[in-house]
C-alpha cells in the first residue's frame, strides 16, 4: 500500500470517528489500532489532532458538500428545479442512521466554531460556498426571467442553506427521519415561491 493510500485510509477513518463521536471525542489511538498502523505513521501524515480535523474538512467535507453547488454553473435547467432536486435527493437518500448521527458539516459547525478559529474559517468557507453558488444560479435565473423579479438571490440562497442545515439539526435531536422529510418539504415549498 502506498503512502497516498495510507493517508487516505487514515483520513477516511478519522472522518467516520469524528462523525460518530465529534471532533473532541476523536480517539486517534483507537482509529490507528483499528487500522493496524503506528502512532508514528499517523503523525507522519498529520502532526496534530487539529491537523486531522482540518484535513477532514478540506479533503472530505468541502469537496463532497460543494460538488453539487459548484456544478450549478455548468448544469442546464431552471435554477429552482435544480435546487429543489438536490434537496429532494438529500431527503430521499437520508437514512435513520444518518439522521441519528447528524450532518457532519453541521455537527462540526456547532461543536468547533466557538472553540477554534481555524476550524470556523474552514467551515465558513464550505457554508459560504454553498450560498455563493446557489446565489449565482438564482441570479442567472433572474436574468433569464426564470426567477421572480426583485428576488434577493443571496437572501434566498442563505435561507435555503440555513433551512437545510437546520432540518438536519432538528431531525437529529428528535431522532426523526419524518421530521427531516417534513422540513425539507417546507424548503421545497419556499423555493417555489420565487419561480417566475
Amino acid at each position: 500500500m502506498n503512502a497516498t493510500d495510507t493517508r487516505e485510509r487514515i483520513l477516511g477513518r478519522m472522518f467516520m470517528d469524528i462523525h460518530k463521536n465529534g471532533f473532541q471525542g476523536l480517539r486517534a489511538d483507537r482509529v490507528i489500532a483499528d487500522l493496524g498502523i503506528t502512532k508514528g505513521a499517523l503523525y507522519h501524515y498529520f502532526p496534530s489532532k487539529d491537523a486531522i480535523g482540518l484535513a477532514v474538512i478540506e479533503e472530505i467535507i468541502e469537496p463532497s458538500y460543494l460538488a453539487f453547488f459548484r456544478n450549478l454553473e455548468q448544469t442546464k435547467g431552471h435554477p429552482i428545479d435544480l435546487l429543489k432536486e438536490h434537496l429532494q435527493e438529500l431527503a430521499d437518500k437520508a437514512t435513520q442512521d444518518e439522521i441519528y448521527l447528524g450532518c457532519p458539516l453541521n455537527n462540526l459547525v456547532q461543536e468547533m466554531s466557538p472553540l477554534n478559529e481555524d476550524f470556523r474559517q474552514k467551515l465558513k468557507r464550505v457554508m459560504d460556498g454553498m450560498i455563493h453558488y446557489s446565489t449565482l444560479a438564482l441570479e442567472q435565473g433572474l436574468a433569464q426571467g426564470q426567477v421572480k423579479a426583485g428576488t434577493d438571490c443571496t437572501a434566498v440562497a442563505s435561507f435555503m442553506v440555513a433551512g437545510m442545515e437546520g432540518a438536519y439539526g432538528v431531525a437529529k435531536v428528535q431522532r426523526s427521519l419524518s421530521s427531516f422529510h417534513r422540513n425539507i418539504q417546507q424548503l421545497l415549498n419556499y423555493l417555489e415561491l420565487f419561480r417566475a
